[in-house]
């Protein structure tokens, strides 16, 4: 068994601060879902990520999209997951730019990731799951 609980906004904001590794869900061409992992920052009510040329930049330009991170805290046998929809741009215009192009996204794949892509949140949604059985595991329970 397993209590479920709906984040208020401002636990996912700050989890969506805290870190800086998360997952983008694009459709390709075909309807497909593609999911690419990155490292971002939440500020502003946007995530940003950096990337080079190809796939990812393609699909994200003007796109509505799904961003996720999640954890697990073995402590309190607690998995948590936040989920960031909304549609996501190229980030082009100068001022806006150089604002941001200040912020700490530091990507740990090679390459220049010289183009900034932003996903303004249209909607955050949180989730806790507290394990109930088995308290104190090292692993997160299977959820479904």
């Amino acid at each position: 068994m397993a209590e479920f609980e709906v984040m208020p906004d401002p636990d996912c904001v700050k989890l969506l601060r805290a870190h800086s590794l998360g997952r983008v869900a694009l459709v390709d061409h075909q309807g497909r879902p593609e999911v690419f992992p990155v490292n971002y920052f939440f500020d502003e009510g946007k995530v940003v990520f950096r990337t080079d040329p190809g796939t990812k930049l393609d699909l994200a330009k003007g796109s509505h999209v799904a961003f996720e991170i999640d954890g697990w805290d073995a402590e309190t046998s607690t998995a948590w997951s936040v989920i960031v929809k909304g549609v996501s741009h190229e980030i082009v215009d100068p001022e806006r730019a150089r604002r941001i192009r200040a912020w700490p996204v530091r990507p740990i794949a090679e390459g220049g990731k010289l183009h900034f892509v932003g996903v303004w949140a249209n909607e955050i949604t949180g989730r806790r799951i507290k394990a109930t059985q088995n308290a104190g595991r090292s692993e997160p329970p299977a959820i479904s």
